[in-house]
């Protein structure tokens, strides 16, 4: 409820009752010790001195806060390093977390993804078949069995859960750009005119927003740009070309912090030789062997500053 300052006002306008002051006789000084402090007049009329209570501080031992959970949060921890490590605290944080609906879906979606990650495609959709309707339902459990499924050449049974999570769970800008960069991926994958497009659609809807409502315009977000180069890439044709050269060559700048040298990201550099592969041309194609076979060249990769921009 809104409580303005107007709100209300009226015969049944509530406010705080007024705190009572204890009364004490007009001649009263409180009893203290007459060291060091302020000087107070006594009931007789002379001054005396009298010192406020000192209050001392309370020593607490330290002590280390040590979440609930912390056990799920260091097995996430584990997925990037060693799944398998992961993997094996699965069943006792299961047990653990059995009565705990919220901890047990997080257990539950620590184990589907340690199987993907372990390539085990077949064991996670096999996994996720297994759990009960509402947690089938989980968004990330979506998310796990659409890529599992993806990763096996199931595209089409992927789509339709990347579709659902793009159309019903898209409320924020992160989980539409989650979502959309799956679905459009999951497009790319199954090619043919009509998909590209839609995963066009998508990836420039998703850099519009990212760049504040303004059109062709690129983002500071490396995923989406990376990923409307790559796809612009495939999709072929004179003006994808150039605009997909434009975008991979800004993000290995913007990676490198100069222009015309290589970067630490080896997904930007494989795309951009890939890129400049597929174009073509005797230009192109040395910068391309100069990225992709760095070894090839006398000087190693740092020699090989081509203008890109």
């Amino acid at each position: 409820m809104d409580l303005t300052p107007n709100y209300g006002k009226g015969s049944h306008y509530w406010q705080p009752p007024t705190p009572q002051r204890q009364q004490y006789p007009s001649r009263y000084v409180p009893e203290v010790s007459s060291a060091q402090g302020y000087q107070a007049r006594s009931y007789t009329g002379h001054y005396g001195r009298f010192q406020l209570p000192q209050r001392r501080s309370r020593h607490y031992p330290a002590q280390s806060y040590i979440p609930k959970n912390h056990d799920i949060d260091e097995a996430f921890h584990l997925l990037k390093n060693n799944p398998q490590r992961a993997l094996d605290k699965i069943e006792t944080l299961l047990t653990k977390y059995e009565g705990d609906s919220h901890q047990y879906a997080r257990v539950v979606q620590l184990k589907a993804r340690s199987l993907f990650l372990l390539e085990n495609f077949d064991g996670c959709i096999d996994y996720i078949n297994t759990l009960p309707e509402d947690l089938q339902n989980n968004k990330r459990l979506i998310m796990a069995k659409g890529r599992a499924l993806q990763a096996r050449g199931h595209f089409t049974e992927a789509l339709p859960l990347f579709q659902h999570l793009y159309e019903k769970y898209s409320t924020s800008f992160i989980d539409e750009k989650t979502n959309g960069l799956a679905l459009g991926r999951q497009l790319q994958l199954m090619g043919g005119t009509d998909n590209l497009n839609a995963a066009r659609d998508i990836f420039t809807r998703l850099r519009t927003r990212a760049a504040e409502g303004q059109g062709n315009t690129p983002c500071e977000d490396r995923e989406i740009e990376l990923a409307l180069g790559i796809l612009l890439k495939l999709m072929g044709g004179m003006d994808n070309q150039k605009i997909a050269l434009d975008i991979l060559t800004r993000l290995r700048t913007r990676a490198a912090g100069q222009a015309n040298t290589p970067c630490e990201d080896k997904e930007i550099e494989l795309a951009l030789g890939r890129h400049l592969q597929a174009m073509g041309g005797t230009n192109q194609l040395k910068m391309a062997l100069d990225i992709l076979h760095p070894a090839a060249h006398p000087s190693g990769r740092g020699a090989g500053k081509h203008p890109l921009q």
